[in-house]
């Protein structure tokens, strides 16, 4: 990879964009498209800022300048790592100062400094022989990247946001409405569950709400959707999973969610939505529920990124998590966490998921219900053998101070 020295053309287009409002950043990456030049974004600043460049920047690595270094064979290897991360390795010249600009770095070894970001960097120098240009100074540039955390994020709000409108539904109250119905959703893992898969026990739950309620509270419990990113499959802590695809997943939670919740608001008095976030959709979770509560305007939305939560349901104490973390003294840390609340209730639960499996226990009068999922058995169950456990989802039906009938679906 030689130098070229700035041209006229170069100078002016710099400050043809400059003028524009235009960052050094952008500048840089505005020159590398159009001359094929990597120029760095910190001479770049400087011929902005003092009109001198003080030194020279490299030409494209395909290009044949007529200063090229004919005897420097240039090469570049590209490991895709397990983590989504990707390693490249190549020989290049550049000064000291480029080799400390991180967007110099990233397009001298073919990435968008807009799309990616430096894990780690080593760049060992040393100086060789040339045939037209004597001793020159050489790098073995080693960079680690992965692609921009923000760039995953925009496109999940892209797509949970899209078109997005209020719901109107036309809503009454009915004083006639005495018992309350709890619906927990937990580990749907949309993504490997499909609406297919769920269709007549959806069907089974609407037919149930219609019986009319006066509060009807849907718990989602984690775990909704399969993977916490879009365009990879990965948990919220970064295991890698069997792939889905994610824009289909969140357009079928969509449609599950949005069926539940209309035919709520058309047979309660009140609804209200609680949430936590599960081990696999931490983050994008969060992010549904922001859609949830933009789409529902009629409902009475909680949007939080807690690891459990707690509320009042007549006299019933009701503390949902999903149940991969405080696993050790739920019923102490409700109890602590909860004052108020703990003293007014007459019964006190905790709804739980994560595991997969369905169990009740009664502990000193703490209720601990864990609920099973109706998703199939994705890859990982089947070759485990965890393929045993029902498949199925719940409805609670309360009075003001305690359950009264439990519905399996």
């Amino acid at each position: 990879m030689g130098y070229t020295k700035w041209t006229d053309e170069h100078k002016n287009r710099v400050i043809e964009l400059g003028k524009q409002g235009l960052s050094s950043r952008k500048i840089s990456q505005k020159l590398f498209d159009e001359f094929g030049e990597n120029f760095s974004r910190r001479t770049v600043s400087q011929y902005l800022s003092t009109g001198s460049t003080n030194g020279r920047v490299r030409t494209k690595y395909n290009q044949q300048p007529d200063n090229k270094v004919k005897d420097v064979k240039r090469g570049t290897e590209i490991v895709i790592n397990k983590d989504g991360s990707t390693t490249s390795s190549t020989t290049m010249q550049m000064t000291s100062e480029q080799a400390k600009d991180p967007e110099f770095v990233l397009r001298a070894h073919g990435f968008n400094p807009d799309d990616w970001d430096i894990v780690s960097a080593r760049n060992n120098f040393w100086q060789q022989n040339s045939i037209e240009n004597g001793l020159i100074d050489l790098y073995q540039s080693k960079i680690t990247v992965k692609p921009k955390v923000d760039n995953d994020i925009k496109r999940a709000v892209e797509v949970l946001i899209r078109d997005i409108k209020p719901l109107k539904v036309q809503h009454s109250i009915n004083p006639s409405r005495k018992r309350n119905l709890v619906i927990p959703i937990t580990d749907n893992h949309w993504g490997i569950t499909h609406l297919s898969d769920v269709q007549g026990k959806l069907a089974e739950l609407l037919d149930i709400i219609k019986q009319g309620y006066g509060t009807i509270v849907i718990e989602m419990i984690g775990d909704m959707l399969h993977s916490d990113k879009i365009n990879s499959t990965e948990t919220v802590s970064g295991t890698v999973l069997e792939d889905v695809d994610m824009p289909k997943a969140i357009d079928e939670a969509m449609q599950f969610t949005e069926a539940i919740v209309v035919t709520a608001l058309q047979n309660a008095n009140t609804v209200m939505i609680k949430s936590v976030g599960g081990n696999h959709d931490f983050d994008i979770s969060y992010m549904f529920m922001i859609w949830i509560k933009e789409r529902f305007k009629q409902a009475q939305v909680d949007v939080n990124n807690r690891y459990r939560t707690a509320y009042l349901l007549g006299h019933v104490l009701i503390s949902i998590q999903h149940g991969n973390v405080n696993r050790k003294n739920p019923a102490q840390i409700l109890a602590n966490e909860c004052r108020n609340l703990w003293g007014i209730a007459t019964t006190t639960e905790i709804h739980s998921g994560h595991l997969h499996f369905d169990k009740t226990e009664d502990q000193n009068g703490v209720v601990f219900r864990q609920f099973s999922t109706p998703k199939p058995s994705d890859d990982w169950e089947t070759m485990n053998g965890f393929v045993g456990a029902n498949k199925l989802m719940y409805a609670l039906e309360y009075n003001d101070d305690r359950l009264k009938v439990e519905h399996f679906i």
